[in-house]
C-alpha cells in the first residue's frame, strides 16, 4: 500500500501511515467509519474526522480499499479480489471467495453488461 501511495506521489504523512496500520489490523473485519475513527482517536486524540474521511476517500480512489453501505453505515474492506460479503446471524461480515465464486461473479457481470448495455467495472455482493 505504501508503494501505491508513492507511485501516486502522495506524501507518507503520519496520519496516512497510521490509517494504513489501522486498516491492515482491522480491514478484514469491515470496520465502519466510526470504528476506524475511534481506533485512530485512541492512538492520536487530536485527529479530526475530516482528516480520516479525506484519507479514506483518497485510499478508495487509489483502489487500496473498497467501501460499501450496510445498515446506514459506510464499511471499509481491503480485499481487492472479487468476493461475496456474507452477513452472519451475529452481524459479522465475512468474505466468501475462491475461484468458483470469482467465476460466478464474472458470469454475473457479463450477463448484466449484456442485458443492460452497460460496462460494469465493479460489483459488490452483500448477502444476509
Amino acid at each position: 500500500m505504501i508503494e501505491r501511495l508513492r507511485e501516486n506521489r502522495l506524501r507518507l504523512t503520519p496520519q496516512r501511515l497510521e490509517l494504513l496500520r489501522i486498516l491492515e489490523e482491522y480491514g478484514r473485519n469491515h470496520p465502519s467509519f466510526s470504528e476506524i475513527y475511534e481506533i485512530f482517536r485512541s492512538r492520536h486524540a487530536t485527529v479530526s474526522q475530516s482528516t480520516v474521511l479525506k484519507n479514506l476517500a483518497t485510499f478508495e480512489e487509489l483502489r487500496l480499499l473498497r467501501s460499501f453501505s450496510y445498515l446506514g453505515e459506510t464499511r471499509y474492506e481491503l480485499n481487492p479480489i472479487p468476493h461475496v460479503n456474507l452477513v452472519s446471524s451475529n452481524g459479522t461480515i465475512v468474505d466468501i471467495g475462491g475461484e468458483d465464486v470469482r467465476r460466478l461473479l464474472k458470469q454475473l457481470v457479463d450477463v448484466i453488461n449484456e442485458k443492460t448495455g452497460n460496462d460494469v467495472k465493479h460489483l459488490l455482493v452483500l448477502i444476509q
